[in-house]
């Protein structure tokens, strides 16, 4: 009898799959912000409960997207690179530190107006039109559903100071 034969030709250390990872980590992170917001008025709470529990709900989909995926492809498992470029990866992440620099020193709406476009542009999205109507949708929406409709105020313009 060969027993070789039964033998699994990857060990199962090697399975560890970028999307697990991620809806691990975001099921942990919005799950601990949502326990943070117990402590907050409901209304304030509302949109913040609403997104995390949202996320939570997303991570969990993610985290079963994989472990079927698994479970279906068995020993032909091959996982994907996660970082296939890195100057990608440090564009992000320096975006996002410069978007938090920014909302603190400049605004959120002058941030987000200037931001939205200019991450889009770098990863190669062309169309001037596009940018803009995107922006001012995004931007515009933003305004319209913290403003008007929450009667809530987000960080304030540096003109406005």
């Amino acid at each position: 009898m060969n027993h070789e034969s039964n033998a699994p030709s990857s060990p199962r250390s090697r399975r560890l799959d970028p999307d697990l990872i991620a809806g691990i980590v975001i099921v942990l992170a919005a799950g601990a912000l949502l326990l943070r917001t117990a402590g907050m008025p409901a209304m304030t709470a509302l949109l913040p409960v609403s997104m995390l529990s949202v996320l939570v709900l997303l991570g969990v989909f993610l985290i079963a997207r994989c472990v079927i995926r698994l479970k279906r492809q068995g020993d032909a498992y091959a996982p994907t690179q996660v970082f296939d470029n890195a100057r990608r990866f440090l564009g992000i992440a320096a975006s996002i530190a410069l978007y938090v620099v920014g909302v603190a020193l400049l605004g959120f709406y002058t941030t987000t107006a200037v931001m939205i476009p200019a991450v889009a542009w770098c990863f190669g999205y062309r169309s001037l039109k596009g940018l803009l109507l995107a922006d001012l949708i995004f931007t515009g929406g933003i305004a319209i559903i913290f403003v008007l409709l929450m009667g809530q105020e987000l960080p304030t313009e540096l003109f406005l100071r």
